[in-house]
């Protein structure tokens, strides 16, 4: 007789993030935000469309104004995914347990606010995705122009895409760095594009 395994509910991983995700409630967290980022992008570009010939009447500097907002929304997001590294730094410095703020150590302030940065670095860096999409596609829609601003967007969209799926593979400690590597790499050319 051929010896049958059983699975349980608790014991069986599905989905695509279970692969990658092993807490439940943060990959929840992360399905959550991931499924508000595509409903925000769906409805932009449903928008979009829709009054497309409305915001192609409106003046170049208007409109400039109006897809930078998008970046400029897109950029406190970024700076709050990337946030993380500068804490997680800090917190692995050796040296950290003697620095002290009057009768507070460093490492007992900081630790709270690594919880927190690390719960919401993704949603951050995905809810930022989906708005630095949109402003990818305002500004293409009104004219792609080949210079030193589009190049730079265009380069740190390409990045973003490679640093996003270097995240999942983080999740499982084998990306090799790449994904603290390529998050440098995005934010040189994010503050580039931006500057």
């Amino acid at each position: 007789m051929i010896p049958i395994k059983q699975h349980t509910m608790a014991n069986q991983k599905s989905g695509f993030l279970a692969n990658y995700i092993a807490n439940p409630k943060e990959r929840r967290l992360v399905l959550l935000f991931f499924i508000l980022t595509a409903i925000l992008n769906i409805t932009g570009i449903f928008i979009i469309l829709a009054f497309y010939q409305k915001i192609m009447a409106v003046n170049f500097r208007q409109y400039k104004h109006l897809f930078r907002q998008f970046g400029s929304i897109s950029e406190y997001g970024f700076f709050v995914a990337l946030s993380i590294y500068p804490i997680f730094f800090i917190l692995k410095w050796k040296n950290i347990k003697k620095l002290q703020w009057g009768k507070f150590q460093i490492k007992a302030l900081l630790q709270p606010l690594g919880k927190l940065v690390r719960k919401w670095h993704v949603p951050a860096a995905l809810v930022s995705t989906g708005i630095v999409l949109l402003h990818g596609v305002l500004a293409i829609l009104k004219g792609f122009k080949l210079d030193f601003t589009y190049l730079s967007g265009i380069s740190a969209t390409i990045i973003l895409f490679f640093l996003l799926i270097m995240g999942l593979k983080r999740y499982k400690r084998n990306d090799r760095k790449w994904h603290f590597r390529l998050a440098v790499i995005f934010l040189i050319l994010f503050l580039v594009h931006a500057g």
